[in-house]
């Protein structure tokens, strides 16, 4: 059957595309708006609240590096049978 043996990859590519929705949910952010996370860098950035800065960035980086953990986790949770193929 062609659909467990694609879900794999596609699983795999949904990861990778999650983390490009990160970057341009940050990029979207930045641009024109008078609230969020960015929002939040720019007007502590501009009071030179350097650590506020450092931990907003700190906690996006976070939440981006534990959701891909977490997918990864549960992707070799679902996917148990492509580890047992790919070991030679």
């Amino acid at each position: 059957m062609i659909l467990p043996g694609v879900l794999p990859d596609v699983y795999r590519d949904q990861r990778i595309l999650l983390g490009w929705a990160w970057t341009y949910l940050i990029v979207a952010e930045l641009i024109g708006t008078s609230s969020g996370i960015t929002w939040f860098i720019t007007q502590q950035a501009r009071y030179q609240h350097f650590d506020n800065v450092y931990a907003a960035i700190f906690m996006i980086g976070l939440l981006g590096f534990g959701g891909d953990l977490l997918l990864a986790i549960l992707g070799k949770r679902l996917f148990r049978w492509e580890l047992s193929t790919n070991k030679e």
